[in-house]
């Protein structure tokens, strides 16, 4: 089953790299940004599953901003990102060796299932407006798409040490409301505790 045979779905359950208070997220540190978009907005709803470790006060300085370019002219594409007013205080590091992490692990550039190449925003101060930064990089020609999910998130799921939260963008009663009517929480849940497995033996 693809978006090809189905472009509607009831839900997408996914990650994030990191969650401000706003319910922007960051996605795309394993260099699928582009198709984890394209699969969640076609979901009529959203659920996020993250730990405590992902929330943040602003996005920007905890995880790098993943930009999926083209090859043509990577350069200059790189260089009108980091000029633009959105973007300002960012260093653009083009991704180098696998396209699965933002670590350099290699000495060629990046490619992305897609066939683009991947850079890097790293910011030392949170983003001052995310939406507007996700909306210029979105309309300049040569960025094919970005790590910034914005308005995009029905409730987050989030594991911490006392145990499994439920906010979202609503009042947090009614987003637990949504959640407990939903036949696939059970499903989410579990998807949870194996995420929280994933991530604590890295």
């Amino acid at each position: 089953v693809t978006l090809d045979t189905h472009s509607k779905l009831d839900v997408a359950i996914d990650g994030a790299d990191n969650v401000d208070p706003f319910f922007n997220l960051v996605k795309g540190g394993g260099g699928a940004l582009l198709r984890e978009k394209m699969v969640e907005l076609a979901a009529d709803k959203f659920i996020v599953i993250v730990d405590e470790s992902k929330l943040c006060g602003g996005l920007g300085p905890t995880f790098p901003i993943p930009v999926e370019i083209t090859p043509f002219c990577h350069e200059h594409t790189i260089r009108t990102i980091a000029a633009l007013p959105s973007c300002e205080g960012c260093k653009a590091v083009l991704r180098m060796g696998s396209s699965s992490n933002n670590k350099v692990d290699g000495d060629e550039i990046a490619v992305t299932d897609n066939g683009n190449y991947i850079v890097d925003l790293h910011f030392t101060e949170a983003i001052k407006n995310v939406p507007k930064m996700a909306a210029d990089l979105k309309a300049l020609c040569g960025v094919v798409d970005h790590g910034l999910f914005c308005g995009m998130t029905t409730a987050v799921l989030c594991a911490g040490a006392d145990g499994v939260t439920v906010t979202a963008p609503e009042k947090k009663n009614k987003a637990e409301k949504i959640v407990k009517n939903m036949a696939f929480l059970s499903a989410a849940v579990g998807l949870l505790a194996v995420s929280t497995m994933i991530i604590r033996k890295r």
